[in-house]
């Protein structure tokens, strides 16, 4: 097993190398992708004070990813608006208020079997939307071709139309093929056998002191597909402090891009957004008050 130090040196190379090109990832079955593996904090930094939003008063677009939702504990609506798991269901309760975004995450088996009901029974219970193939340009994640996942949306998505707003496979910010170049032949084969698709989802990844890549890329984003833009995973390598700034400057960004709707950062988990106990770490209380 490689070195949390070693992973990270890696991370960083990748992305200041091509700024997306393909990037390391860590899968689980039914759970996360990201470039690096989080750090344990190296600081006890507290929590910068509230900033005020661009959004302030508005539409909260701040999400929650998560593998274990008992983490979710202490989050508010107030701070979230919506949650997922790459999953079509979980078990236990996510906080009061908080909308459940059920993922297609492939067409294996364990997750194509149960879809066509969980789906439904996500809509029936107040999910507004519905999320599709987790990185399909990504060998160890999704792994489909953009022709195969148009076929799948005919059949999986394709019947929830007018019932929630379907979303695009969650794209990675590499290079093309991958990333936008997956998405655009994703989009002409869409077009062809006549799929609905009423959002684009993407993921992005580089180092906290890359701002303007990050903000340049999601807003191009908006502007070539001309749809409203979900950045389901974010996450940027760095040290807390890093971090922390990193989301002081892009979460108010993000809440004044009118082409984003929703965003969550990778993600609800110990040394990252929360604790051992599922209170919010230094970074998880910048995250909400940003």
């Amino acid at each position: 097993m490689k070195s949390i130090t070693s992973l990270l040196s890696l991370a960083l190379l990748l992305a200041s190398s091509a700024n997306g090109a393909q990037h390391m990832k860590k899968h689980y079955r039914r759970g996360p992708s990201a470039t690096f593996n989080q750090p344990a904090p190296t600081t006890t930094a507290a929590a910068p004070p509230p900033l005020t939003s661009a959004a302030s008063g508005s539409t909260i677009k701040r999400g929650l990813s998560f593998n274990d939702v008992s983490l979710t504990r202490d989050f508010t609506s107030s701070q979230v608006s919506f949650a997922y798991n790459w999953d079509s269901a979980h078990e236990g309760a996510l906080p009061a208020g908080v909308n459940y975004f059920p993922m297609f995450f492939s067409n294996l088996p364990d997750h194509s079997t149960q879809w066509l009901d969980n789906a439904n029974k996500a809509i029936a219970s107040g999910s507004t939307h519905l999320l599709f193939i987790n990185e399909p340009d990504l060998s160890s994640q999704g792994n489909t071709s953009p022709q195969d996942a148009a076929k799948q949306w005919m059949q999986f998505m394709q019947p929830f139309a007018g019932k929630a707003t379907l979303v695009s496979p969650a794209i990675t910010n590499g290079a093309p093929p991958m990333g936008t170049g997956w998405m655009d032949d994703f989009l002409a084969a869409c077009t062809q056998l006549g799929c609905q698709v009423d959002a684009i989802a993407a993921h992005i990844y580089d180092s906290a002191t890359n701002v303007a890549y990050y903000q340049k890329y999601i807003t191009d984003l908006g502007t070539r597909y001309k749809r409203p833009v979900l950045i389901t995973e974010f996450g940027a390598s760095g040290s807390v402090e890093q971090q922390q700034q990193f989301l002081q400057t892009m979460v108010p960004f993000l809440d004044g891009l009118d082409s984003v709707t929703h965003y969550a950062w990778f993600m609800t988990a110990v040394n990252n957004l929360v604790n051992a106990d599922a209170s919010l770490t230094a970074l998880g209380k910048t995250y909400v008050s940003s």
